[in-house]
């Protein structure tokens, strides 16, 4: 039996419908399942259930999950990060007292509102600075230690187009929720680019990121690359303008010349790995060649850097187009 609480409505205007990543901590593992297959019936994602305590369940699952049901209506644990929302708790210790077929209309009910409330701190978190990862091979090391350092979110949104095989990308959502403090989510259709968030861009489906809203698009990526690297860059250029950047990692070909070109233009700011620095140094060589660049170093400047570009946007117009290479005159 389906449920019908989930159908996403016609987008008129640019509204996040995204739905809450659910976890599950019940001390009866029975009851556990029992609600994991109510609420996987719903459409909803579970991505923790367990019979461990509250407390230790947040801590597991980290930034994995947005919306808890538990024997408690309080939240156990802090923020993983300075910044970063309290998940949704809903009380369910109900459940063992009634049998499924009364309960589950409560549950629903219950959903219905953490998708309202959810919905609700997406938008009232929506990005207003956006920046690009930028990475090819040997990109995903210093993509993570670039994250690992930052634990504050500084009002930013990632977004992360690295080449990598469809079936992976999942990996690099787990990767970067394992092991740094900020959300990761794949690009779905109806998320929002939110403060504190990484969002992954799809290697097989094409995206568009207007108004901040994810929408997935018919026609597939052009070029010979997947995420195409360039054309992400270009909307987030002409959706932002001095709003955006983009930092180059480590990467073969040339996919992010063109687009550190428009950032650029638009008064956006763009970081490189020095060649030095990175595993394979073709795409960062490339950008400093033949784009458009603020400065150059290995993944401790760039962090630095990226900071203090933050935290001085009104001295932006004073960056040079070209910017100097760390440790070069």
């Amino acid at each position: 039996m389906s449920c019908s609480i989930l159908a996403r409505p016609k987008r008129d205007t640019a509204n996040c419908t995204a739905l809450p990543r659910i976890g599950i901590a019940l001390a009866d593992g029975g009851q556990c399942a029992v609600l994991r297959a109510v609420v996987e019936a719903c459409g909803f994602s579970v991505t923790h259930c367990s019979e461990l305590a509250g407390d230790c369940a947040v801590r597991t699952a980290g930034t994995e999950v947005d919306a808890w049901l538990m024997d408690t209506g309080d939240c156990p644990a802090p923020s993983p990060a300075a910044g970063s929302p309290l998940p949704l708790v809903c009380n369910v210790g109900f459940m063992g007292k009634l049998p499924v077929l009364r309960w589950r209309p409560t549950v629903e009910q219950k959903l219905k509102n953490l998708v309202r409330d959810y919905q609700q701190i997406c938008e009232a978190r929506r990005a207003q600075n956006v920046w690009l990862l930028a990475a090819s091979a040997g990109g995903l090391q210093a993509v993570r230690s670039f994250l690992e350092g930052l634990h504050s979110f500084h009002g930013v949104a990632f977004v992360y187009a690295q080449h990598i095989e469809a079936e992976q990308a999942e990996q690099l959502v787990k990767m970067i929720t394992r092991n740094t403090p900020w959300r990761a989510q794949m690009a779905l259709g109806g998320n929002l680019l939110t403060t504190g968030s990484v969002t992954v861009v799809p290697p097989a489906q094409r995206i568009s990121l207007g108004n901040g809203l994810i929408t997935t698009l018919s026609e597939p990526w052009p070029g010979p690359y997947a995420p195409n690297i360039d054309a992400v860059a270009a909307e987030l250029a002409s959706e932002y303008g001095s709003a955006c950047g983009m930092i180059v990692f480590s990467g073969m070909g040339d996919d992010g010349v063109a687009g550190s070109r428009s950032i650029r233009e638009k008064g956006g700011s763009v970081l490189v790995q020095s060649p030095a620095d990175c595993t394979v140094p073709a795409l960062s060589e490339a950008v400093l060649e033949r784009g458009a660049f603020n400065q150059s170093g290995n993944v401790d400047e760039l962090r630095e850097a990226f900071v203090k570009l933050l935290n001085a946007r009104s001295q932006r117009s004073a960056v040079l187009s070209r910017g100097v290479v760390c440790g070069r005159e």
